[in-house]
């Protein structure tokens, strides 16, 4: 799981600004899903180092 939210958040912050500038009304979209995606990430390697 760690894995496939780190592969998504390297994916979206790979998109370049001027395309998200393109399309600003996914600009905000894509900005609070890199936040959400960093939250599940740290809690998924707190859970793995509990362990």
């Amino acid at each position: 799981m760690l894995y496939i939210v780190e592969k998504a958040l390297d994916e979206l912050e790979a998109v370049p600004r001027e395309k998200r500038e393109g399309l600003a009304h996914l600009d905000r979209e894509i900005n609070d899903a890199l936040e959400k995606l960093k939250v599940l990430k740290d809690k998924l390697k707190e859970e793995g180092q509990d362990k």
